[in-house]
């Protein structure tokens, strides 16, 4: 599997920012399924490069960045 880092956390990262603009739509009184559609592409948008942006941060600033091959 190539790259498990990048697609952890790029998929971790689309569904936290889907789930908090889903909240914030259910908490606003908006329940049809446009709603969650808008959620699911903004999670696409927003997530994904959040997640890349993450991945790219954390092997910058580690030192021992790649691991060891066991």
């Amino acid at each position: 599997m190539k790259k498990p880092l990048r697609l952890f956390l790029a998929a971790l990262s689309a569904l936290v920012v889907t789930g908090v603009v889903v909240i914030a739509a259910l908490t606003f009184g908006f329940v049809g399924w446009q709603e969650f559609a808008f959620a699911v592409i903004v999670g696409i948008v927003l997530g994904i490069p959040a997640g890349l942006w993450t991945e790219r941060r954390i092997k910058r600033n580690d030192p021992f960045w790649p691991p060891r091959q066991a």
